[in-house]
């Protein structure tokens, strides 16, 4: 009997042929179709649930960490990389658009700055491989020469493949976690592929272009005027007929996964959360009203007399100071003729030139005061004698006549505008007009550089004492103590002028020094006229406690139910409160009840509500200074994770800095909760489908509106064209004067849209629109919604084209200004955004995990 050994021997080739063949199908073919075949449910059981869909593809957990895990390696590595390259004195170039897991700190006092490693989030590492998708979908390719070329110019050229492999070591911590330098060069290269897909779209905000310089700097400084009608796409609606159903499917596959956004004129169907609220308000006007009836008469009455000082009228400058005044700079030559009247025309010119004399030594000038009795020393002083005619003119003893001759002889060979008094002198009828002409021949004297000093101190001198003496006022700047001493001298000489000024007081400076000496009895507002507006100052503290209180009291009734709900085993979507029993109690203590619709955030912003809780906080920072922050009741309903019916104060405790946290309170505070939410999705076209076909007639009637706006636009080409085609379109004209394309902010913090009075829904379009036409020319301005253009004509501009060029080469000294680099900056990033929308879908990426709840699981 042949046994099975018997039968293997005899047929052995055969066999080993078999089971070859067997053994080799089952260590190739076998071990993917069990992976994908009958294990594949126990393997989707093991990975747990989808985290994140991208370009449907679906991510898992472990597919999340694996991407963490990579990016983390590579950040790691070149950052290694880079330090050391520095180290041996490289030039490292800085990866730009950045990678992942790799940030350059600038050097600081603090820092030497560097290459510095940050940890890869789940977020920012899908987002990332989106990118690698994006790139690998349009066929982008990173060849190895590439690769090493990146390699080589992050390190400076300084380190190798085995300086590389060596710090790949020393981060992986061996091979003990099987990653070789092959397999890096790799991950590297797909890291390559998206940051090169993002160096084609993302520009770089710091380069700026002449061009952008220009457009920047002219939108900044252009002033305009423009006249301009509105051309309506509501007016287009019925020459729109009905969409096709593949109309309405292609404009529904475009925008199904963007939500819509009314001000940004963003088409989109994706279904944004939503939420409503109540709320409850209290504006402290109503429980001023309430407070001043609790005000009595006599506490008004002893508050208007605390506090009498803040009541005073206010006091209009009179005209007697003004009449003074102008004379001084205008008529001050022809003042002094009176002063003078006593004195001869000799002693009246003399002083005025003496005066420009000593402008460069003043001392001189005072030993001529103290000694105007004995001329001697004058005469000394003006060794240099001049000519004998200038000698009535200089003489400062005009006080002493019986010294007028000595000093007429020294002092007119100083000044040569003497020369010009003589001439006044011979009609010795008029010396009061003399002494004016010496006064212009002193005026002259000082325009020099070296009389510049006498000249100011001549008019001190005369505000102080014009009605004394000419000479002594034009002396005192010298010294104010000669002034005294003259008087002492001649005494009966120096009164008799100072009376004569007085007389002629409001034809010289005298009243202009008087006026401000006296002051005008204090007058205050009858306490009839200011007793409501003290009433209401009374009101306030009174008011805003009342108010306080209220609120704390509805507040304190809220929270309870709340917290009754809170604890509850079996929570439902039903309101713990009583919305009449609210209203009712609200009404009872002054406030007021309200509610808001369920809407998404765009719509929410919108609403009225949006526009009416508002408040506005203030901090202090060092580099700009004072910034205000404002805050949105509706806005933080949405950005925080409050949970249902958890009632909560708006305004609440101010965001600002300490210092300006003292004593400040809002004028409107709120109570207010949500009633209800509801998390967006991705609708089916049945779901939305009236709202598609909306916007489609609406996008049609807008095409319509701007063609017609621009054929418009092409025939006019004057203000009388314009004033024309609008009377036919039976539409107004705005007119618009002065406008400028940006208005600048308080507190230095930038720039903010101009507004064009009677426009509605001012965009960058509409702005840019407008002050890139030159003047005399027409265009075509958009609203932001586009759903509205505007016929202008551009009629007026402050400065021209080349004006405001020639201030910008002359505003650049061999850098741009920073405000034209920031908005130039500002502008680039606008453009890329623009570019990211249409080329790079962010609803591409559906996470069904919050990455902020992955991260914290992990």
């Amino acid at each position: 009997m042949a046994t099975p050994f018997k039968v293997f021997r005899d047929n052995q080739k055969i066999l080993m042929v078999v089971f070859g063949a067997l053994l080799m199908v089952a260590f190739v073919v076998l071990p993917p179709i069990l992976q994908f075949g009958f294990f594949s449910q126990q393997t989707a059981n093991e990975r747990g649930e989808v985290v994140v869909v991208v370009d449907d593809e679906e991510l898992y957990r472990p597919d999340i960490d694996n991407l963490v895990n990579k990016y983390d390696i590579v950040g790691r590595v070149m950052a290694e990389a880079i330090g050391q390259s520095l180290i041996l004195q490289g030039s490292p170039k800085a990866p730009m658009p950045p990678i992942p897991g790799l940030r350059i700190v600038p050097a600081s006092q603090q820092s030497p700055g560097g290459p510095q490693f940050m940890p890869v989030g789940a977020e920012e590492a899908v987002l990332y491989y989106a990118w690698v998708k994006k790139a690998e979908e349009l066929g982008m390719v990173v060849d190895d020469q590439s690769v090493r070329d990146f390699m080589r110019e992050s390190s400076g050229g300084r380190l190798s493949d085995y300086d590389y492999n060596a710090i790949l070591t020393s981060v992986t911590g061996g091979e003990g976690r099987g990653l070789n330098y092959d397999y890096f060069f790799e991950m590297l290269r797909e890291v390559l592929t998206a940051q090169k897909l993002q160096a084609l779209v993302f520009r770089d905000g710091r380069v700026v272009t002449p061009s952008s310089a220009w457009v920047a700097y002219r939108n900044m400084n252009r002033t305009i005027s423009t006249e301009m009608f509105p051309v309506s796409a509501k007016d287009f609606m019925d020459q729109v007929g009905s969409p096709s159903s593949a109309q309405i499917e292609e404009l529904f596959n475009k925008y199904k996964h963007q939500p819509a956004n009314p001000a940004m004129n963003q088409i989109g169907f994706m279904q944004m959360d939503k939420i409503s609220l109540a709320y409850v308000k209290g504006d402290i006007n109503d429980f001023v009203e309430a407070a001043k009836a609790e005000i009595t008469d006599e506490q008004v009455a002893q508050y208007y007399e605390e506090n009498k000082d803040s009541f005073r009228k206010p006091v209009l400058p009179s005209a007697e100071p003004e009449a003074p005044g102008s004379p001084e700079g205008a008529e001050g030559t022809e003042e002094p003729a009176p002063m003078t009247e006593e004195k001869p025309a000799t002693e009246d010119a003399k002083p005025m030139e003496e005066t420009t004399e000593p402008a460069s030594e003043e001392k001189p000038a005072e030993e001529m005061k103290k000694e105007e009795a004995p001329s001697e020393e004058p005469k000394e002083e003006a060794k240099p004698e001049p000519s004998a005619e200038e000698t009535p003119a200089d003489e400062k003893p005009a006080e002493d006549k019986p010294a007028e001759d000595k000093p007429a002889e020294e002092k007119p060979a100083e000044e040569k505008p003497a020369e010009e008094a003589p001439a006044e002198e011979t009609p010795a009828e008029e010396p009061a007009k003399e002494e004016p002409a010496a006064e212009d021949s002193s005026l002259n004297a000082t325009k020099s550089n070296v009389q510049l000093v006498s000249f100011l101190q001549e008019e001190g001198e005369e505000e102080e004492k014009p009605a004394a003496e000419e000479k002594p006022a034009e002396e005192k700047p010298a010294e104010d103590t000669p002034m005294e001493e003259p008087k002492a001298e001649d005494k009966p000489a120096e009164e008799t002028p100072m009376e004569t000024p007085a007389a002629d007081a409001p034809a010289t400076d005298a009243p202009a020094t008087d006026a401000p000496m006296e002051e005008a009895p204090v007058e205050y507002k009858p306490l009839a006229e200011v007793q409501e507006q003290i009433r209401t100052r009374l009101a306030q503290p009174i008011a805003q406690k009342q108010m306080t209180d209220a609120l704390a009291e509805i507040r304190g009734v809220l929270q309870a139910k709340y917290e009754e709900y809170r604890y509850l085993e079996t929570k439902s979507e039903k309101s713990p409160y009583d919305t009449d029993e609210i209203e009712r109690l609200a009404t009872s203590l002054g406030l007021s009840f309200g509610a808001m619709p369920l809407m998404d955030f765009y719509q929410a912003s919108q609403s009225a509500l949006a526009q009416e809780a508002v408040h506005v906080d203030y901090t202090f920072d060092q580099t700009s200074g004072l910034r205000t922050i404002n805050r949105s009741m509706v806005a933080e309903a949405f950005q925080t994770n409050s949970p249902l019916f958890q009632p909560r104060l708006f305004p609440g405790a101010s965001q600002s800095s300490m210092m300006f946290r003292q004593n400040i309170q809002a004028e409107v505070q709120y109570v207010f909760w949500k009633t209800e939410m509801k998390d967006g999705y991705a609708p089916k076209l049945d779901d939305v489908r009236d709202q598609v076909v909306e916007a489609w007639k609406q996008q049609e009637a807008g095409k319509l509106a701007k063609e017609a706006a621009e054929k418009l636009a092409e025939q006019i080409k004057s203000k009388e064209d314009l004033n024309k085609a609008a009377t036919e379109q039976k539409a107004e004209v705005v007119v618009a004067e002065n406008i400028t394309y940006f208005n600048q902010l308080s507190g230095g913090q930038g720039l903010s849209l101009g507004s064009i009075p009677g426009v509605e829904d001012v965009s960058q379009m509409t702005m840019e629109a407008l002050f890139s036409a030159p003047v005399e020319s027409s265009t075509v301005a958009p609203n932001a919604g586009e759903d509205v253009y505007y016929v202008a004509f551009v009629t007026a501009e402050a400065e021209t084209n080349e004006q405001l060029r020639d201030n910008m080469m002359a505003a650049i000294q061999g850098t741009l200004p920073a405000s034209v680099s920031q908005y130039a900056s500002q502008e680039e990033n606008m453009v890329t955004r623009a570019i990211l929308l249409d080329f790079f879908d962010p609803k591409r990426i559906d996470w069904k995990i919050d990455p902020m709840d992955l991260e914290s699981r992990s």
